[in-house]
């Protein structure tokens, strides 16, 4: 869409000026968005959240300090509901293996797919690993660590943060863990 300026004096055009809005139209619904929004991908969304989803959970349970295989058991359940598939206990530990020896897997992957989320999409990749983070009973400094870096790769709005989380303002998730 273009934005159109028009100079007037005494109610007489004298200057006409016309530049890029940075927003398009909806030919079907007639809605104005802001340009970003074409450059949602579905396909790149759908294909790539699943693994970026499976990498956060994996990855989390990797950060917690305390022994992991006491969560194993919750820990399976959480990525079956959260990918909708039961996924082998013995494939998901080669992934968390093979994901600790990379550099930097989750920023390449997170990376990589974060232009193409919606905020919900967002939202429920940082829900994934907050479960992941509380199924030993609490959260360690290593996973809110963790759970800041995700939302820093995936661009998420501080607001969106504070609501999954329930920092307000700065006192943590541990705190609010215990009710604080």
């Amino acid at each position: 869409m273009e934005t159109v300026r028009i100079t007037r004096i005494l109610f007489f055009p004298v200057y006409r000026q016309v530049g890029d809005s940075g927003k398009v139209k909806c030919p079907l619904c007639g809605g104005v968005f802001e340009r970003q929004v074409t450059a949602f991908s579905p396909s790149v969304s759908r294909e790539g959240l699943k693994p970026a989803l499976v990498t956060v959970m994996l990855l989390m349970m990797g950060a917690d300090e305390g022994e992991p295989t006491v969560a194993m058991d919750g820990f399976f359940r959480i990525v079956s509901d959260v990918t909708g598939d039961d996924m082998d206990p013995e494939t998901l530990r080669l992934e968390a293996r093979r994901l600790q020896g990379e550099k930097d897997a989750l920023g390449d992957q997170l990376r990589a797919i974060a232009p193409y989320l919606s905020n919900a999409e967002k939202r429920m990749v940082l829900e994934s690993a907050l479960r992941v983070a509380y199924a030993d009973g609490d959260v360690s400094q290593n996973e809110e660590a963790l759970m800041r870096l995700i939302a820093k790769l995936l661009e998420v709005p501080d607001s969106i943060y504070r609501r999954v989380t329930g920092d307000k303002g700065g006192e943590g998730m541990t705190s609010v863990m215990q009710g604080g």
